[in-house]
């Protein structure tokens, strides 16, 4: 069975983009028995674009670890007692990661090439081709048409939820991540020609991107939620 083998890595550099569009157009790509994540009648979408050093089983040492790019599409989404993401794809830039991360985790994970240079960021994966620009400076107002009242309530709804939603068989498994939560720290930044081939065709807004500083990582093996 996946998503059985409990992780940990530290995360370095880590941007979060959240971008929002029809719920109606993004039910199609949840599974049941999940639920989007909604407000006034957007869903949201996040992508991770972070680097993981020392990524391996928890009871290993931090030098055993891997370290590598990882690039993952999730939904916002819910089950009764829980909010998470549902992974619809990632990428990594580690062949090891892929062939490993498809045989224990449940992620879809697929190969990239990766270059990041200081805020830009370039990704060439089949079907999933990124480039992005991260400005130094802060996002400061909202996205034109947001479904927020303010920026604090958008940032806060949209923090990131620490659990994936991996639905199997009718029921779903959560698998929930541990971090110090004193230590989470991020701020919104503003984006500059940001093109995202995965997403293309979907009529997706960039809603907003979280900068996050270093941070360790635990996931979790996942259950079953009651």
């Amino acid at each position: 069975m996946k998503n059985r083998i409990t992780m940990a890595g530290h995360i370095e550099p880590c941007w979060l983009f959240v971008f929002r569009g029809e719920a109606e157009r993004l039910r199609e790509l949840l599974p049941e028995p999940l639920n989007l994540l909604t407000e006034k009648g957007f869903a949201f979408v996040n992508v991770v674009v972070c680097h993981l050093r020392g990524m391996r089983p928890a009871a290993m040492p931090i030098r055993a670890g891997l370290s590598y790019w990882h690039i993952a599409y999730r939904l916002y989404a819910e089950s009764p007692g829980q909010q998470g993401l549902y992974f619809m794809r990632s990428d990594a830039d580690s062949p090891l990661i892929v062939a490993s991360g498809n045989l224990l985790t449940s992620f879809h994970f697929h190969h990239a090439r990766v270059r990041v240079q200081g805020r830009h960021i370039c990704i060439e994966a089949t079907g999933a081709n990124l480039s992005a620009t991260i400005s130094e400076e802060e996002q400061t107002t909202l996205a034109a048409g947001s479904p927020f009242g303010t920026l604090r309530e958008a940032s806060e709804f949209l923090k990131y939820k620490p659990a994936a939603l991996i639905p199997v068989g009718g029921k779903t498994h959560a698998l929930r991540i541990t971090r110090d939560e004193a230590a989470w720290k991020s701020r919104l930044v503003q984006v500059e020609d940001a093109r995202f081939e995965y997403l293309k065709g979907l009529d997706l807004q960039l809603e907003l991107c979280y900068e996050v500083e270093p941070i360790d990582y635990v996931w979790n093996r996942a259950e079953v939620l009651a």
